[in-house]
């Protein structure tokens, strides 16, 4: 198991006023040791790990009959590649909304023509709270007919606690997994698709998690942090009270976090112990309630959501789905704060969210390995993965954003390097302000283009910086970096 720790440092960014630049001068702090054990390597990563959820309801078309997923989207399909997006999960509330429309024929071929296109594996929920067990097998036809290729699997309602007797409950998921069985033999679904609740969880894996019963994955959804707002039970949303933003970020970098997130995740080894089952986590974000302004949609969001897919990835997780949209939630809809891009005039804004996301997609495949850091007391995460072609790729995300402190980092391999270059590439925003947005963010020295593209670049280390099997450099507050190095 990859052991995390945490301490604050400062890394000079001089490039383009974004890029980390070194110097071979340690300061006179302490300097921090990082131990990076290659001989061992453990989980292996999931390579459809980034994910994105999406409401149900964004399958329909807008007021001028245009659909968002559609296959000549080519801003849309840009900027799933750049962020690397390898599964797409389609749910939500409005799924099980009564007054929003089930996607129909034309709906599903537009969608899936898209999902071919972006060459991501799907998720597909269909109703459950009063659903039609017909109309669920009339949509797997369309799909098996046309689109087994982009299918990973079918779920069956969302959030299903509106059915609060499990046997009420398992008897219309089980008539609409057998209507869906009649029209494709070979699907396969995921579910509860509920917030974390152990026991229930593990009573369905128990039902249905064999051969007969056809479920191939536990999902789970969790937004670590809470509800967005302080009274989310009013009946009109123009009187929501939202949450604090300066303390709301400050909560998102708290290594408390993984408490939340260790809590979530025994109760799903619990549940898939001694099983085939893969777990999932198909729709999560910070804070609930289509997000809070000035939280989700800041900077701090992209230091969490790295380190969050980084925690994940590392303990077995097949991967994760951000929910996202330009709006989000069923009955109630807000607009998405919490989402990793939306619709701009050109084409898309990438939120901090998303400059994460790809972060993350720049280093995480291959096998986990273990990273000892020789101070506890300081706000950083390591991780660090060993592909197969003996690549390194050592990921540091500085937490610490109340300090101008510079602290020096020594990485320690227990390996010899293969050649002498490393390459590193960073993210940061501007003055490294956690509460900065959009605009303010970059990673490899620029931005993320509303056209979906991105041009950022690896740098090469200074030789001065390395010695033998020791890589020295120092680190920023609210900073993320990767090294990547070949050893023998």
């Amino acid at each position: 198991m990859k052991k995390i720790t945490t301490f604050a440092a400062i890394l000079l960014l001089i490039f383009c006023l974004q890029s980390c630049s070194y110097s071979t001068n340690l300061s006179d702090n302490e300097t921090i040791t990082v131990k990076v054990n290659t001989k061992n390597p453990g989980t292996e990563i999931s390579p459809d790990t980034v994910g994105l959820s999406y409401e149900a309801s964004r399958l329909l078309p807008d007021e001028n009959g245009i659909y968002y997923f559609r296959p000549d989207n080519t801003a849309l399909l840009n900027m799933f590649e750049t962020l690397g997006i390898k599964n797409l999960r389609i749910g939500g509330n409005s799924v099980d909304a009564p007054n929003i429309p089930i996607p129909g024929e034309k709906e599903i071929h537009s969608f899936f023509k898209f999902a071919k296109e972006a060459n991501v594996k799907v998720i597909y929920s269909v109703r459950l709270q009063d659903g039609d067990p017909k109309v669920a097998q009339n949509i797997a036809k369309v799909i098996y007919e046309n689109y087994k290729d982009v299918m990973e699997s079918f779920s069956i309602g969302n959030e299903p606690g509106y059915y609060k007797d499990y046997d009420v409950y398992t008897s219309k998921w089980t008539a609409i997994r057998d209507a869906i069985l009649e029209v494709y033999p070979d699907a396969v679904f995921a579910g509860p698709d509920q917030n974390p609740e152990p026991e229930r969880i593990k009573q369905i894996v128990s039902d249905f998690g064999n051969p007969a019963g056809r479920l191939v994955q536990v999902t789970q959804h969790n937004y670590p942090f809470g509800c967005s707002y302080r009274n989310p039970g009013v009946k009109d949303v123009n009187q929501l009270v939202p949450q604090d933003a300066a303390r709301s970020r400050e909560k998102m970098l708290m290594p408390s976090a993984y408490r939340i997130y260790d809590r979530v995740l025994r109760g799903m080894l619990e549940a898939t112990k001694g099983t085939d089952v893969t777990f999932r986590m198909t729709e999560t974000n910070s804070y609930w309630f289509s997000g809070l302004k000035g939280a989700s949609d800041s900077y701090a969001s992209a230091l969490w959501a790295l380190d969050y897919l980084h925690w994940w990835s590392s303990h077995g997780a097949a991967g994760l789905n951000f929910h996202t949209g330009d709006i989000t939630g069923g009955a109630i809809a807000l607009p998405c704060r919490y989402a990793a891009f939306v619709t701009s005039g050109s084409g898309y804004e990438a939120r901090p969210l998303g400059y994460g996301m790809k972060l993350f997609a720049l280093a995480g495949s291959g096998n986990s390995l273990d990273v000892e850091i020789s101070s506890s007391d300081k706000n950083l995460a390591a991780y660090a993965n060993l592909c197969k072609d003996k690549t390194v790729l050592l990921t540091l995300i500085n937490k610490e954003y109340n300090s101008s402190e510079e602290l020096s980092i020594r990485i320690r391999l227990d390996a010899p390097l293969d050649g002498s270059k490393v390459q590193y590439i960073s993210m940061n925003a501007k003055n490294n302000d956690i509460a900065a947005g959009s605009d303010s963010v970059t990673l490899g020295g620029v931005p993320i283009e509303n056209d979906g593209s991105w041009k950022g670049q690896w740098q090469i280390l200074p030789q001065t910086n390395i010695k033998n099997n020791e890589i020295s450099l120092t680190i920023p507050p609210a900073c993320a970096l990767i090294i990547k190095a070949n050893i023998q």
